[in-house]
């Protein structure tokens, strides 16, 4: 299973601090944090892999997965919305790169930058934003049953556990 909540975390603290804005979950019914702000939204929880799971010396077994983020910056202001941007692309894929990786987080690929702008009521609001890919490692507890004694009788074989 994924530690959703590790990655959440992880990454909306980091961007916050980074940034210095809030940073938030899309499509809630609370309102939402004064300009600039950032929202997220988790567009594929977990992506299909045709491989198989991994057997691990701890009992684990480990399958690689992508989740997609879109991460969309808020503002009244067009430049403030575009900078921020910018600022929480490079954060991503840069300067963020060893906080990320020390919590089993890696971004596997960033999209370019496009505006999201959305005009409310006879305000407009500026909004500007990309997707993220992290690679994580789906964990599932391995479920083994030993078996205690083989006997293939056409063959003659007898194995029993030592």
């Amino acid at each position: 299973m994924i530690n959703n909540e590790n990655l959440r975390m992880t990454v909306v603290t980091g961007l916050s601090e980074h940034l210095g804005v809030p940073v938030i979950r899309s499509n809630q019914n609370a309102e939402p944090p004064g300009y600039p702000y950032v929202s997220y939204t988790v567009t594929t929880a977990e992506s299909a892999n045709n491989g198989t799971y991994g057997e691990y010396e701890d009992g684990i077994d480990r399958i690689p997965v992508t989740q997609t983020w879109s991460i969309t910056v808020q503002s009244d202001k067009e430049e403030e919305s575009i900078s921020l941007a910018g600022k929480a692309r490079d954060w991503l894929i840069h300067s963020g790169r060893i906080y990320l990786n020390d919590n089993d987080i890696i971004v596997q690929s960033v999209t370019d930058i496009t505006n999201r702008d959305n005009m409310i009521s006879i305000e407009y609001e500026y909004k500007n934003g990309f997707d993220v890919v992290f690679w994580l490692m789906n964990e599932v507890e391995r479920q083994v049953e030993e078996i205690e004694t083989v006997k293939i009788e056409e063959y003659g074989i007898d194995v029993s556990k030592n």
